[in-house]
């Protein structure tokens, strides 16, 4: 019997067997509870939008300890998982797998743990006791209620969660997605220049002014390098990570209610599930209201709307992190010629002990799995740094704390990720804050790892509050971020990497395409497929385009990606094919290894992919774009966008191994999202070969003139398989459809439960 299957067999029987005996969860509009967490008394209560709404009376108590009880309640296991994940311990408490096993590698290696140590060490007294109010909620729900049927098969027993547990996630998502990007791109800028003959003054123009500082001695350096790890090798591709994004805002000039409207869609992996997002409403008695977004299990909200201020963030591209190149001897590193012991940390993994090395600055030693539980031998090593604060965290934490633009870009200018937030406010304002915790970097832009025997190479502190970008109220009457390079005037740099421009030159466009502006206008935008890249290459290809059928459909495409175009799936496969051919050109190198940069570090490889194609176009030759328009001819067989671009959702914990009818998972659904356009989907292999697909996580749009959120979060609101609203929003994300949160809940909107719950038994039922 395979393996899977059989596994899949026992588990459906398992569920048969113990459904009554576990965590069941039937919920409908309207269903109520009252709980009391540690002297709190706090109701909860089911939206007709089946997102939970959490009703107490001290907001400064009672919304954290509602937000950790809410939090378990909908993402208990997944909740679970990221603290085991973050704290390196899948593997002691869960059946041993190689991906837990690189799981638990990274976090030990990134020590998220010790850094949450420093970090609550200089937390300030409120900021610490909302963070312990919200371990009370998740705990309050963790001591009442059976363990869910994942759990209950692998034979684990959550322990009560702590305040570390919070922060360590924190750091964890802060310092993976993008900020891993970033380093992955001066990893594989290494490789290129100490293994290929990569042109040097196209990759030079590519990242200008960033590479203008290389030489032979620094490529000699890279050459010289011991044991470095390959790309992928600690990829982690089913945890929380922060990456790109949209989002824009309207002042009331250019609104139809005359207030600001606000627009946001951060994108993460979407294809493991349950959704990476929280949804979560609450209302105080005391007149405080909150709607919004938080990384499960993480106590912020980092993206949300209250009575008086509406927020939302994209990656920021600030460059926060770099390697160095570290001098070892004798277990020894060298500063300035003298050297000094490396901290090692011992660390029992899977009955086997691995060994990790860090300098007194936090530069830990980057060494490949297969030889991480042997001593460090003498060589010179790639050694990662990341920025890290306390700072910043409290905007997040206390929401309704700030009521204004002004006052909100205070609160948010250092933060340990690095981000592009947005503000709108009741009295009309708008802004952006640029957020994040740069180091200074005296003698290197921060793309290329430097020798840290010479101190003068090292950071030398961080950047201040003031040295980050900041618009208030722009005469043109839009912001609007999709992480591009934004710089402060005469500032210092900031950012070495950014993605190109593409989306947010169509936003932009959007927003100039009208006078005033509603929120069906920002709805239809955020559901945008018009692609400015195929624009861009089609016009290119023109000139050699053939007589064929799909030729000419191709010549008379309208540019966007619907699941029924013939054409749209055409340029998906021609530009697949040309930019391998574009990077086989540059790098000198086959398809194999071009196939390995563009599964680990596609990001990177798109930008130069479209350096050479429109802003290099003589590199990109007419031989160059017919060989590769005759190579898709031959694969091309008639297929539509839809038979090309499909997504699956998978459960975190079972990871595919249940049959397709157990409802579990939702497979291979033909979808319009594409990679280059407002509605992103890209899809990335992971180091095992399967597939992660990084979309709109959630979607919001919100006119500050109302009380109304509409929103898309996709998947649902509940992780628990055994739950009626599991997968409740994917049919909403497919087909591009909202509901509608009212932050204010009137009176009569209680009775409307009464009606729900008849209407749900008596005509359902």
């Amino acid at each position: 019997m395979n393996g899977k299957k059989g596994l899949s067999i026992l588990v459906v029987i398992a569920v048969s067997f113990m459904a009554f005996n576990i965590n069941w969860q039937y919920e409908y509009p309207g269903w109520t509870t009252t709980v009391n967490i540690t002297g709190s008394l706090i109701t909860f209560t089911r939206s007709d939008e089946m997102i939970l709404v959490a009703k107490g009376k001290d907001s400064d108590v009672d919304y954290h300890k509602a937000l950790g009880w809410m939090n378990l309640h909908d993402r208990y296991v997944q909740m679970c998982l990221y603290r085991l994940a973050t704290l390196g311990l899948l593997t002691k408490h869960l059946p041993f797998t190689e991906a837990s096993l690189k799981i638990d590698i990274k976090s030990n290696n990134l020590n998220s743990y010790g850094m949450s140590m420093k970090v609550i060490s200089k937390l300030d007294a409120t900021c610490l006791r909302n963070i312990q109010n919200f371990v009370d909620g998740v705990n309050a729900y963790l001591e009442t209620h059976p363990r869910p049927i994942e759990f209950v098969l692998l034979n684990y027993y959550p322990e009560p969660f702590v305040v570390t547990d919070v922060v360590s996630l924190w750091i964890f998502i802060s310092l993976s997605g993008l900020n891993e990007q970033s380093l992955s791109t001066e990893k594989i800028l290494v490789e290129i220049l100490a293994e290929t003959d990569a042109d040097l003054d196209i990759l030079k123009t590519t990242f200008s002014p960033h590479l203008n500082g290389i030489d032979d001695e620094l490529i000699n350096i890279y050459k010289s390098l011991t044991n470095i790890r390959p790309l992928g090798d600690h990829d982690t591709s089913d945890l929380p990570k922060m990456t790109n994004s949209n989002n824009w805002v309207v002042s009331g000039t250019l609104s139809e209610s005359g207030l600001p409207i606000m627009g946001a869609d951060p994108h993460m992996v979407v294809s493991s599930f349950p959704n990476i997002f929280y949804e979560a409403h609450y209302i105080g008695e005391d007149g405080h209201k909150v709607f919004g977004i938080s990384p499960s299990g993480t106590a912020l909200t980092l993206m949300g709307r209250t009575e008086k201020l509406s927020w939302s963030l994209t990656f920021g591209m600030l460059d926060m992190s770099d390697y160095f190149v570290e001098n070892i001897v004798d277990e020894q590193y060298e500063r300035d010629g003298v050297f000094h012991p490396l901290q090692k940390r011992s660390v029992t993994i899977h009955n086997q002990t691995f060994l990790f090395y860090d300098t007194h600055e936090g530069h830990t030693i980057e060494r490949s799995l297969d030889v991480s539980h042997k001593p460090l031998v003498d060589g010179k090593y790639l050694a990662a740094r990341f920025a890290l604060t306390d700072e910043g965290i409290s905007g997040f934490i206390m929401p309704f704390k700030v009521e204004d633009v002004q006052s909100a870009q205070r609160v948010a200018k250092r933060n340990m990720v690095g981000v592009n937030m947005l503000y709108a406010d009741y009295k009309g304002n708008i802004g952006y804050q640029q957020v994040g915790y740069v180091p200074k970097r005296t003698k290197s832009n921060g793309l290329l790892p430097q020798p840290a025997w010479k101190s003068e190479n090292l950071w030398q502190g961080y950047l201040s509050g003031e040295d980050y970008h900041s618009i208030l109220n722009p005469p043109e009457g839009f912001i609007a971020t999709a992480n591009n390079h934004i710089q402060a005037p005469g500032g210092p740099n900031v950012a070495t990497f950014s993605l190109q421009h593409n989306r947010l030159d169509r936003i932009t466009h959007l927003l100039k395409s009208k006078d005033k502006f509603n929120a069906e206008d920002f709805k239809r935008f955020q559901s945008d497929t018009y692609s400015l890249v195929a624009e861009r290459v089609v016009n290119l290809i023109k000139p050699v385009l053939g007589q064929t059928a799909i030729e000419e459909e191709l010549r008379n495409w309208d540019l966007r990606s619907t699941i029924d175009s013939r054409p749209a799936a055409f340029f998906k496969m021609f530009h697949e094919v040309l930019s391998r051919d574009i990077l086989m050109k540059l790098f000198h190198q086959d398809e194999v290894r071009v196939d390995k940069y563009l599964k680990h570090c596609g990001y990177f490889m798109s930008k130069i992919v479209h350096t050479l194609t429109v802003d290099i176009p003589s590199f990109t030759t007419q031989e160059m774009l017919a060989g590769a328009l005759t190579r898709t001819l031959a694969q091309y067989k008639g297929e539509t966008y839809g038979d090309l671009e499909k997504v699956s959702f998978k459960n975190s914990a079972f990871g595919g191994l249940l049959p397709r009818w157990t409802g579990v998972d939702a497979l291979d659904l033909p979808t319009n999202h594409c990679s280059e356009c407002i509605k992103v989907g890209v899809k990335r292999s992971t180091a095992e070969g399967s597939i992660r697909y990084i979309s709109q996580a959630w979607r919001m749009v919100t006119d500050m003139s109302t009380d109304v959120i509409e929103s898309i979060l996709v998947g649902g609101p509940s992780g628990n398989i055994l739950s009626n609203i599991y997968m409740r929003e994917i049919d909403l994300w497919l087909t591009d459809t909202y509901k509608k949160t009212h932050y204010q809940v009137a009176a009569e909107f209680l009775l409307s439960y009464v009606f729900n719950f008849i209407n749900f038994f008596v005509i359902k039922v």
